[in-house]
């Protein structure tokens, strides 16, 4: 039988997501779901000089509020590109892995996209051929699945579920716990599990560890094979 997970696409997120998607059979990204705003789609966290959290953005041209992640589109004439490769500049001297990062962003950065969400995608698949994980992956967009009269937020999971052969479980992050009704799942024949990724600690340079960063910041201090470790470094929930 076979695990499934399904998460919007969110701008280079930290381990967790990457945990899950590795350890799942099928992914699928959500790429038609509604935008959320002041959420992580289009921002992440990385380490500034003085060791704090420092946010990177991908700036987006106004929309309606009900606007699909796949329809919003990216503000090209702001110079967004070189502010995070400015604001990474924290990491050139500490950080052993900079180099092949920054070839990793020189890669997605060379490509205009027509939305965010394939930016995200791409910026997800060149992590993903870094790191070996080779999970097959598809777009929410691409099932042909409508939106169905009084459905709920969390039918999604076993809607698309349901459309891949010998799928039995749904796997989520640990927040979806307050957000998914486990009994209706298990009343269409799913199990559904929530992976907390350990966040395990790693040297960043500095006295204090901090978690959750973007998984930029866990490739700039750690070898494939670490980072690989640390995403088998999970319990189920």
């Amino acid at each position: 039988m076979k695990t499934l997970s399904l998460h919007q696409p969110y701008f280079f997120p930290y381990i967790g997501y990457f945990s899950i998607m590795k350890h799942v059979d099928i992914h699928v990204y959500a790429d038609s779901l509604q935008y959320t705003r002041h959420g992580w789609m289009n921002r992440n966290r990385i380490l500034s000089c003085e060791n704090a959290p420092l946010t990177i953005t991908v700036p987006l041209k106004r929309a309606a509020r009900d606007t699909a992640i796949n329809q919003m589109e990216i503000a090209y004439e702001r110079t967004w590109e070189q502010d995070i490769y400015n604001k990474l500049l924290a990491y050139k001297k500490r950080a052993p892995y900079y180099n092949e990062v920054l070839d990793m962003l020189d890669e997605l950065f060379a490509g205009k996209y027509e939305n965010l969400a394939e930016l995200n995608i791409r910026s997800n698949q060149l992590v993903c051929q870094r790191l070996g994980i080779q999970t097959p992956t598809y777009r929410l967009s691409e099932l042909g699945l409508a939106e169905k009269e009084n459905m709920e937020p969390d039918d999604w999971g076993i809607v698309v579920c349901k459309q891949f052969e010998g799928v039995d479980t749904y796997r989520n992050a640990p927040l979806g716990k307050t957000f998914y009704n486990a009994e209706k799942y298990r009343a269409n024949g799913l199990n559904i599990e929530f992976a907390q990724n350990r966040l395990r600690p790693y040297e960043q340079g500095a006295a204090e560890f901090v978690p959750a960063l973007s998984i930029l910041d866990v490739m700039m201090f750690n070898s494939v094979d670490a980072v690989n470790e640390m995403l088998d470094d999970y319990d189920l929930l």
